[in-house]
């Protein structure tokens, strides 16, 4: 073999045998940092590994498999090692890999899922998406919890009464870790190692630069620990039950930091804090209302990353309202726009007795300009008319397309006289146009009215129409009043 050829395959297999080995130890740190939150045999207030299995599986694929079913069979002997009567080697490592395949299953069956289906989306379905990871986390934890209590008492360390008592518990806690920490070890693991996460993001350029203002994330961030901690002290020394809600109301200050900051410095403070209230959970030994502290790290987070879609959603509701005011081809009004804005004016016209035209105008000879010079030809010919009559009316004028090549003109507060000279303007400084064949001279028909006070918009249209065709028949290019 040419050693010139074999020396990057073996690079690349080192490089990627100390990328597992990496993450294999930092699970194992993760795992241990639950351990010192247990608040019952096996059952920690929140489980940081269960949103590093689900980060790994959605970056990584089906190459996590190995790494999390290692890192969770070296955890398992690991806890043997530590019992008091440790059973036979070969036990240890039989139940180990059984309660390791539990988890690694549960996680890579509902990560792989959500890796497969959320390509396929675009960034415009941010809010969709989020939902979707929702949804994915809490039936992929539900397995993980049924699983994990199934394989303890399949090894004889839970009986049913206890699985039956734990599996609840067992389920926040993994849901906890896996909503809240799951973009953190996204975010962390794409930093190590270069993963592509653009679908992650929202883009709002308009958020990145009002973040610069106001107080530093840090102050921030700190009131938000200064505040959990807060509550947590009160439910330790008050030792009544609904103090420990007062929690939930962390999610104001944290839909602060989701409004003012980026997307990372959002998934971090929800980690800060997640790891902040499992410290002083342990410290303070409030046991018997952890249940309210795991909802409540969920609700917070899932609040969290919907408003982070929030910009997404306004921005598209944006183009979609652009989309309904303004014709794509020439960027006048489109017709619904035109439609509801007249009828605006036209009610303020009856109330206030001020004298409303409308003109309806269509291109002269452009199925001949489409016919002989092309098509893109001919959406040259609508785009320069447009603009052209929109430079040369008034700001209080509104023009639209009315459809193929015929446009509307709203003129308030024009008579029908002050309209037709209006109409005559507009007809004499319609543009040229190049073409390969030479310059083209559009031209068009127009048929004005002045909107009667018993009339209806649909109406006045029907008249403008009528005087259009009419100025048709006479030989197009020209101006007819009715």
């Amino acid at each position: 073999m040419d050693l010139d050829v074999a020396t990057p395959a073996i690079q690349q297999f080192s490089a990627s045998s100390f990328r597992y080995l990496a993450f294999i130890a930092l699970w194992i740190l993760v795992w241990w940092s639950a351990t010192l939150m247990e608040y019952q045999p096996f059952i920690s207030l929140w489980f940081p590994p269960a949103g590093l299995s689900m980060a790994a599986f959605i970056l990584m694929g089906t190459r996590a498999f190995l790494p999390i079913l290692m890192a969770s069979l070296i955890v398992g002997v690991w806890m043997y090692s530590l019992l008091d009567r440790p059973i036979p080697y070969p036990q240890q490592i039989y139940n180990s890999l059984l309660l390791a395949a539990a988890h690694t299953i549960s996680y890579g069956i509902g990560a792989l899922y959500f890796r497969q289906t959320v390509g396929k989306w675009n960034v415009q379905q941010l809010p969709q998406r989020i939902l979707y990871f929702l949804i994915i986390a809490m039936l992929t934890t539900l397995l993980a919890a049924w699983l994990g209590v199934g394989a303890f008492v399949l090894v004889g360390s839970m009986d049913l009464t206890q699985a039956s008592q734990s599996w609840l518990n067992w389920w926040i806690g993994d849901l906890a870790g896996a909503i809240v920490l799951t973009p953190f070890f996204i975010l962390a693991l794409s930093a190590l190692w270069r993963y592509d996460i653009s679908w992650l993001k929202p883009t709002d350029e308009r958020r990145s630069t009002e973040r610069k203002k106001g107080p530093f994330w840090s102050h921030k961030i700190l009131l938000i620990l200064a505040l959990a901690g807060l509550v947590i002290f009160a439910d330790s020394y008050y030792n009544h039950a609904a103090i420990a809600y007062f929690i939930f109301f962390i999610s104001i200050p944290q839909m602060w930091i989701v409004f003012t900051e980026r997307m990372e410095q959002t998934v971090l403070s929800l980690a800060l804090l997640s790891v902040a209230v499992a410290v002083w959970f342990g410290l303070y030994g409030v046991n018997e209302n952890a249940l309210t502290y795991q909802f409540a790290l969920c609700v917070i987070a899932a609040n969290a990353y919907f408003g982070l879609a929030v910009p997404s959603l306004l921005n598209q509701n944006r183009r979609l309202h652009h989309q309904t005011q303004i014709d794509a081809l020439t960027h006048v009004a489109t017709r619904a726009h035109f439609l509801e804005t007249a009828t605006e004016k036209l009610q303020g016209q009856r109330a206030n007795d001020f004298p409303l035209a409308l003109i309806v105008f269509d291109l002269d000879q452009f199925k001949s300009i489409n016919d002989t010079h092309g098509h893109l030809i001919g959406d040259q010919a609508l785009i320069m008319a447009a603009q052209s009559i929109r430079t040369h009316i008034r700001n209080c004028d509104l023009i639209a397309r009315f459809g193929g090549d015929e446009f509307l003109i709203l003129l308030p507060e024009q008579s029908l006289e002050q309209a037709i000279k209006t109409a005559e303007r507009l007809r004499q400084s319609l543009p040229a146009i190049p073409s390969p064949k030479g310059l083209i001279q559009i031209k068009a028909s127009f048929g004005i009215v002045e909107i009667q006070p018993n009339e209806t918009i649909e109406q006045a249209l029907q008249r403008a129409d009528q005087a259009l065709l009419e100025a048709k028949r006479k030989g197009r290019d020209q101006v007819v009043s009715s």
